[in-house]
């Protein structure tokens, strides 16, 4: 699934930003950074990543997790897919 994101610049310097919202309208917020000072729980050389989950009125759930691999990433995207 993670290739389904579409990833673009994000308002920090050096990182990138991409959204998902899936038919149920739950949704992930994906976001890397390039070096330690965008304070982002991931790294755009080691493809890791830093995804938050989006409840139908747009606020985020508590449980945010970083250092994600690509295949974690997928795994937290079918898991949202399917509340």
């Amino acid at each position: 699934m993670f290739d389904q994101l579409v990833f673009q610049p994000h308002h920090i310097t050096d990182a990138i930003h991409a959204t998902y919202t899936f038919s149920n309208d739950w949704g992930v917020s994906v976001v890397s950074g390039k070096t330690a000072k965008s304070a982002l729980y991931g790294r755009i050389d080691e493809n890791t990543y830093e995804v938050a989950i989006i409840r139908p009125n747009g606020n985020l759930t508590k449980d945010v997790k970083g250092w994600c691999t690509t295949d974690e990433v997928s795994a937290i995207m079918w898991a949202v897919s399917q509340i």
